[in-house]
């Protein structure tokens, strides 16, 4: 049988992950956007209490994203290495979507322990589906740079044309939802869920021919889960690529986990947040076509500098000046949305060229679980996001009252929280430029090599 190496990758391939990221953003569009804002303002969960909840059950999650390498690394089930982990993967991430946002009628403690369980259940399986899904990736592309980044700029146009549907449509949709007395939140949940199942299930089935079962092929032979761990702390390249994607990570999550507050309190409209986001996902989505070429040009390094600069001096301005200015919000987010465009583009080959790079150094066969540490940003990004949007809230003057049984909110000081919003994001992306700039030493000629020379050892059996 002829290895994956040796096949030929199908240009139908590219535009397989682009439509399985259009529905995995749309499968998890609404916690992303709405989780916090759902428990505090419909759920009626503190701030406080949301910010404990989430940080123990993604503290759970990071340990799991911390184990789920190695154990694809070294698994051999009957739908392949990759593509088991891909389809078992993709329904349990719904079962959490829905506990989530199912608010029953019990306790705040009882809703908050439903919510933690919700979280984790969505979450831990999205370490094994992504890692999967660049397992595969990188099986598929062999050596070929080219390859794997044309499969990356379809992932992030994917998402970036299913941020412009989300962000037009979710917040509406939710509310002509609770407008008929159901649960908004869960109902557009679960239809945007089918979305995701659908397309990874179409991924799954397209690629049979580059991951299928082999029964004699003994599980990862090439290296102990030990090794794997030991090799990895000492690779310093892992590391930056590491820090920076989550310094990256924790700027778009305070963006689009708080950003509904700007709207809310300093604008006093919230109904402007879906055409921010709408324009702003439009921006980045042409900018996702557009600037692939000028990501091939200055490579992976030079666009995750360009990226954080560009994040730096947009979220710096906003600090200055977007209170009660939402078109000048608006087109500053725009701009930055544009920039980040690059990172997103060359993203996953950061982590795939510090693996290649790890296999070049020891000869010692790792890159599943190298590449596994591409979902920690996420999660750390996400532990970190909500203690410091409550403390961001609460230094604001957020407050939640209960008045005739109905639950209101109000914000004392609005302009705290812009400052608050714009000169902390643009320190995340200063110091997220300042380790690109001087820490990550892998050059695009150099990650070529690397991955020239490992794909001789493997086909040599020396690795």
């Amino acid at each position: 049988m002829k290895t994956t190496e040796e096949k030929v990758m199908p240009g139908s391939i590219p535009w397989l992950y682009f439509f399985q990221n259009v529905g995995q953003a749309l499968g998890t569009a609404v916690p992303i956007y709405y989780l916090m804002y759902f428990l505090t303002d419909f759920a009626g969960i503190t701030p406080a209490i949301v910010a404990v909840v989430l940080l123990i059950s993604r503290v759970v999650d990071f340990l799991f994203a911390l184990v789920v390498g190695p154990i694809i690394q070294k698994s051999n089930m009957r739908w392949g290495r990759y593509r088991s982990w891909i389809l078992i993967s993709v329904f349990l991430v719904q079962i959490g979507l829905f506990m989530m946002f199912i608010n029953p009628d019990v306790t705040l403690g009882v809703k908050a322990i439903i919510v933690c369980i919700g979280y984790i259940l969505q979450n831990a399986p999205m370490n094994s589906l992504v890692t999967a899904q660049y397992g595969l990736m990188a099986g598929i592309t062999g050596a070929s740079a080219e390859n794997r980044l044309a499969i990356s700029a379809k992932v992030v146009q994917g998402i970036n044309v299913a941020t412009i549907i989300a962000s037009a449509a979710t917040l509406p949709f939710i509310n002509y939802i609770l407008a008929l007395g159901t649960n908004g939140f869960l109902v557009v949940s679960m239809i945007y869920g089918m979305t995701m199942i659908i397309s990874t299930l179409v991924l799954f089935v397209k690629t049979k021919e580059f991951d299928s079962y082999e029964p004699d092929v003994k599980n990862a032979i090439h290296v102990g889960v030990g090794q794997m761990y030991g090799q990895t702390l000492r690779n310093s390249q892992i590391w930056v690529a590491l820090i920076g994607a989550t310094l990256n990570m924790t700027s778009i999550l305070l963006v689009t986990s708080i950003g509904i507050y700007y709207f809310q309190y300093s604008i006093g409209n919230v109904n402007m947040q879906p055409v921010s986001a709408t324009i702003m996902a439009f921006v980045g989505c042409v900018a996702s076509f557009t600037m692939a070429p000028a990501a091939r040009k200055i490579g992976k390094k030079n666009s995750a500098i360009a990226t954080a600069l560009i994040g730096t001096i947009c979220m710096t301005l906003i600090g200055l000046f977007a209170h009660q200015n939402v078109w000048f919000f608006i087109v500053v987010s725009a701009v930055n949305g544009f920039g980040a465009a690059l990172v997103g583009i060359v993203g996953i080959n950061l982590f795939l060229d510090a693996a290649e790079y790890q296999l070049y150094k020891t000869g010692k066969d790792s890159r599943a679980f190298v590449m596994s540490l591409y979902n920690l940003p996420m999660k750390i990004a996400l532990a970190a996001s909500s203690p410091v949007a409550a403390f961001m809230l609460t230094n604001s003057g957020y407050k939640q009252e209960t008045v005739d049984g109905i639950l209101v909110t109000s914000m004392s000081n609005p302009l705290v929280f812009v400052r608050w919003f714009g000169f902390l994001l643009a320190a995340i992306n200063l110091a997220g430029m300042l380790m690109y700039l001087f820490l990550y030493k892998i050059t695009d000629a150099k990650a070529a090599e690397y991955m020239i020379e490992n794909q001789k050892r493997m086909a040599a059996g020396t690795t």
